[in-house]
């Protein structure tokens, strides 16, 4: 077994298509004594593409920015500070998990027990959050020995949950079933791309049906590629349903508008997904091409504040009625 100084700093994402089971599976990880697990962030990974653009203009004036200055390199400084946030979070588990300052706060307890015991190690936390299908590249940056379960639910279950799910109780988070076919596309073909940048060692692909028809030796395959030994009782929570649409047996998904070609190519990838194992090798090729996509987002953010300090100069040439160069006279 490693020891804790060897696990520490290695949370765990598991990314998926929303709609898709990440929720449960976040809380049965949660229930492993080494796991903690948390409510889903939604800001690291914006975070990650913030922090390198800091990093960018800290570089930028060269010998005279403080970071070139002293040599601090963009991996190290993002890496530093994934440190520093894994710490504060495992430095928190008493928090997190005290059930009187949930209630102070007027919050409802978690579905779940935290922790059983507090001889638990807890040393690593579960984070489920769908929106980081994005994100897997800048959270890598952060989190250099992070790892990453890909959970695939078939496309058609994920549309019709999709159709009946309505976060704020009154709209639904999707328009339509084209939309929910394209919401499905999006998400999981990041994550197949990221199962072929970084491996089967970094990212996992887990099927959906494996938690349903085969949970424990989905478990302990899933803990086998964790780094963890099997607990039983990271079945308890398959025992119950939360954050579920309900979705009626005689609901119809089908929609005249949409557009045929979307939805085959949405049902072939979840085949191929349901029934192809996934690459054996990392691709660099692939990892490259979402290391150039991460420099163009990283880019695109750090020039906003130059671009917008530009547009409001503009805007007060012309409250002024002054001439702006390259723009014709009215």
């Amino acid at each position: 077994m490693p020891s804790l100084v060897e696990r520490i700093n290695k949370p765990i994402f598991i990314v998926s298509s929303g709609r898709s089971g990440s929720t449960i599976l976040t809380w049965c990880l949660g229930q492993h004594p080494n796991i903690i697990p948390q409510e889903e962030s939604d800001w690291l990974g914006p975070f990650a593409i913030d922090a390198a653009s800091a990093y960018q203009r800290g570089t930028a004036r060269g010998q005279r920015g403080q970071l070139s200055a002293n040599f601090v390199h963009r991996e190290e400084f993002l890496a530093g500070l994934g440190q520093a946030i894994n710490e504060l979070i495992l430095s928190h588990r008493r928090k997190f998990e005290d059930m009187n300052l949930r209630g102070q706060a007027g919050w409802q307890p978690p579905p779940f027990p935290i922790s059983r015991s507090g001889d638990e190690p807890k040393s690593r936390w579960v984070d489920g959050t769908p929106e980081y299908s994005f994100y897997i590249c800048g959270l890598r940056k952060l989190f250099p020995q992070a790892l990453f379960v890909h959970l695939v639910r078939d496309v058609t279950d994920v549309v019709r949950s999709l159709l009946n799910f309505f976060p704020d109780g009154r709209n639904r988070l999707v328009a339509n079933e084209q939309a929910a076919y394209e919401y499905w596309l999006r998400r999981v073909s990041c994550c197949v791309a990221a199962e072929q940048a970084y491996g089967p060692d970094v990212i996992y692909r887990m099927r959906y049906s494996e938690i349903v028809e085969r949970p424990e030796s989905g478990i302990r395959s899933l803990l086998n590629f964790l780094g963890e030994p099997y607990s039983s009782q990271c079945l308890e929570p398959l025992a119950q349903r939360i954050n579920s649409a309900n979705v009626p047996i005689d609901f119809n998904a089908s929609d005249p508008a949409t557009d045929l070609a979307i939805v085959e190519r949405g049902r072939q990838l979840s085949d191929e997904l349901q029934t192809s194992p996934q690459p054996r090798e990392a691709s660099p090729g692939v990892a490259e091409k979402l290391e150039a996509e991460f420099r163009q987002r990283v880019q695109y953010f750090a020039s906003l504040e130059a671009k917008y300090g530009e547009a409001q100069k503009l805007l007060g040439k012309l409250q002024k009625g002054q001439e702006v160069p390259g723009e014709p006279r009215p």
